[in-house]
């Protein structure tokens, strides 16, 4: 990324004070690696906790993964009452990552990526179709303990915001430059603060209740 060192710099003046700033956050136990999958593609645009909302909802309608994977986008927006563009789009990535497990899995789990090596697992996980970016890094972070840092669409925004990214970045260039700067025992700190950071600075109107002032940030990955 352009001007590393200059960012590199504010970036960790800015980890600094959000640490000082916010609440510590709880570092939630290792999810399943396909719930994960699920919460990242359907929290891009949006908290973790509100995408957690989200899925919650699809799994008291649906009976479990299989049924969301064979179902069609518009059904999955229709039980969330939602049939937007954006959210038929999160739907579509959804089953076709669902169905890419399944038919590399012969199941609907991805339990043995945790077998293999962390390289050897984020390939896998860059190869699935269905991933995106964020995806990939969320799955690799939260379920597999890798060294990643998932940037969603307010934590994109917070960061050109605040000016610490190069504004010409790309989202994978942008979680390239967070990974060589934050170190890996930091990472998980860094996303929940980041995170509790944007959900806070959003309008009212454009979050839920989760992303009230001294919630603990722990519900922004774990909430179902």
């Amino acid at each position: 990324m352009k001007n590393g060192t200059l960012y590199a710099g504010r970036l960790k003046k800015f980890f600094t004070k959000m640490r000082q700033s916010l609440p510590k956050p709880e570092i939630p136990e290792p999810d399943d690696p396909v719930r994960r999958l699920a919460v990242a593609i359907l929290g891009a645009g949006c908290s973790d906790a509100e995408a957690a909302r989200t899925l919650q909802k699809l799994l008291t309608i649906f009976v479990d993964w299989n049924d969301i994977r064979v179902s069609r986008a518009f059904e999955l927006g229709r039980a969330l009452d939602d049939a937007s563009p954006a959210m038929q789009k999160r739907c579509h990535q959804l089953i076709t990552a669902l169905n890419s497990v399944y038919r590399l899995e012969n199941k609907s789990s991805l339990d043995r990526l945790k077998n293999l090596g962390r390289r050897e697992a984020r390939q896998f996980l860059e190869k699935l179709p269905g991933m995106d970016e964020h995806a990939v890094a969320a799955v690799f972070l939260w379920s597999l303990g890798g060294h990643a840092i998932p940037v969603s669409d307010p934590v994109l925004q917070t960061l050109r915001d605040h000016d610490l990214v190069d504004p010409t970045a790309d989202r994978s260039e942008i979680q390239a430059f967070l990974e060589r700067n934050i170190a890996a025992h930091d990472a998980k700190e860094f996303v929940l603060l980041i995170g509790a950071f944007a959900s806070e600075r959003r309008p009212s109107g454009s979050r839920g209740k989760s992303a009230s002032r001294g919630r603990s940030v722990k519900s922004a990955v774990g909430e179902t």
